[in-house]
């Protein structure tokens, strides 16, 4: 089953295709060589032979025949006819030396192989290697003269080549192949890691993750990347399980209280008035339901990320002063001293009537959630890093240790509940934060907390 899973995968079909090509390459270069390399014997077996006849016939115009017969006799009779082949007749074509036979009287270049019938060499030279490469002419007087030579070392070079080649290539073939399955088995277990991995999240098993070898190839970051968003999976599920168990916590109590208004109202005889107090005070617990739920599903659509295709040039100086105007006579009335230091026309791409939101939040929580004589101080200015807002009070801060969960969906720093709120606000803070990319951060104000508003640039 794993063999033919090796041959469908990415890297097999790749190490294929490349030796494919590799191939061909090889081929052109054995070609290549052959055809070089047996034009370069050729002409130079010519050139031996050609000079070797031009010298026979020269001496047999000045010296007449009898003294090459002489000469072809001596070199004919050398062992393994390594002086080469010769063919000697007068004009009525009757053989005067040589050790061929049969020999066709035509001029000019031919190769013939010795057991063709045309050609007969002395002794039982027969392989069919083994050829001759000659060259004959008439002479003046109508003889005939060949002179050949053995084409032996040729064609054993191009049988070599091809030889060689042909290993080269089963060779090339086979560490090819080999090397396709090594690497398609390495890349196929790395594969099989990813998908046991998924299927066992799939099957609930989330804390499972992918194995990372430390290569830093692409699988490597593909398997990384795949585990980061595992994690950010886990993670949602976890606040999904944390706030659906909210939900069912927070809207208890309102829903209860709904339940018995209405059940005590409707059990008593009472007058008219008693009537409308009751429905009065349920259309009021309605109106905080219906408030969580807006602040739900606004977190939502934030969450969403769809606000990010109406942002543009905001000025976040006359938003920030915008709030602070609305709020200013809320804390006065509470006793409380709202103050501000804005660097006017700062400007940043975003949603405006999200970022009024956030810094009106923001800014209500430090007024809702410190005691009277408190002092709020609102900024925003230019740094060299970027566009720094905050808004700092003096009251009694939260603990280091709450400062990350109040922005947790209905996280409340009152585990009593004593003071009014669904617990949403901090939280559709941190949706707007997120979807602009501000990064905020909680820190003492000694006395008091500050809250640290950093725009990226």
């Amino acid at each position: 089953m794993l063999s033919r899973r090796i041959f469908k995968t990415v890297s097999f079909q790749l190490t294929a295709f490349y030796s494919l090509i590799f191939a061909i390459c090889f081929f052109v270069l054995l070609l290549t060589s052959y055809v070089t390399t047996t034009a370069a014997l050729r002409s130079q077996m010519q050139a031996e032979i050609s000079g070797q006849l031009n010298a026979m016939v020269s001496e047999a115009e000045t010296e007449g025949l009898d003294t090459i017969v002489q000469d072809i006799k001596e070199r004919s009779s050398q062992a393994g006819s390594a002086a080469g082949y010769f063919f000697l007749s007068d004009g009525t074509g009757k053989k005067l030396a040589g050790n061929l036979a049969g020999i066709s009287m035509k001029d000019g270049w031919r190769e013939a192989g010795l057991s063709d019938s045309s050609v007969a060499a002395l002794g039982n030279r027969s392989d069919e290697d083994h050829q001759i490469w000659g060259q004959g002419v008439h002479l003046s007087d109508g003889s005939f003269l060949l002179v050949g030579q053995d084409a032996f070392r040729a064609l054993s070079a191009q049988e070599a080549i091809i030889n060689s080649f042909a290993l080269s290539a089963g060779a090339a073939f086979l560490l090819a192949t080999l090397a396709g399955v090594i690497v398609s088995r390495r890349f196929l277990g790395r594969i099989d890691d990813i998908n046991n991995t998924s299927l066992a999240i799939i099957d609930g098993h989330l804390k499972e993750r992918i194995p990372v070898r430390g290569t830093s190839d692409e699988i490597d970051r593909l398997s990384m990347n795949l585990n980061r968003l595992f994690d950010s999976n886990q993670s949602l599920l976890e606040i999904l399980k944390q706030v659906s168990a909210n939900i069912a916590h927070d809207l208890r109590t309102p829903l209860t209280r709904l339940r018995q208004g209405l059940e005590e109202a409707s059990s008593k005889s009472g007058s008219l008035r008693a009537y409308k107090v009751a429905i009065d005070a349920a259309i009021t617990e309605s109106d905080q339901l219906l408030a969580t739920f807006a602040a739900l599903l606004r977190i939502a659509q934030i969450d969403s990320g769809s606000r990010k295709a109406g942002f543009k040039h905001v000025d976040l100086t006359s938003i920030i002063g915008r709030v602070a105007d609305a709020y200013g006579a809320v804390a006065e009335d509470q006793g409380k001293k709202l103050v501000t230091n804005l660097t006017p026309k700062i400007y940043f791409v975003g949603d405006g009537e999200l970022l009024l939101q956030m810094f009106a939040n923001l800014t209500e929580n430090a007024i809702r959630h410190t005691p009277s004589g408190t002092q709020i101080s609102v900024t925003i200015e230019n740094v060299a890093s970027g566009i720094i807002a905050s808004i700092a009070d003096s009251g009694p801060g939260i603990p280091e240790d709450q400062r990350e969960k109040v922005f947790e969906h209905f996280y409340r720093v009152d585990a009593a509940r004593a003071t009014a709120g669904n617990g949403l606000g901090l939280a559709l803070v941190s949706a707007i934060a997120k979807l602009h990319g501000i990064q905020i951060a909680l820190l003492d104000n000694g006395p008091g907390l500050k809250v640290m508003i950093s725009f990226p640039s």
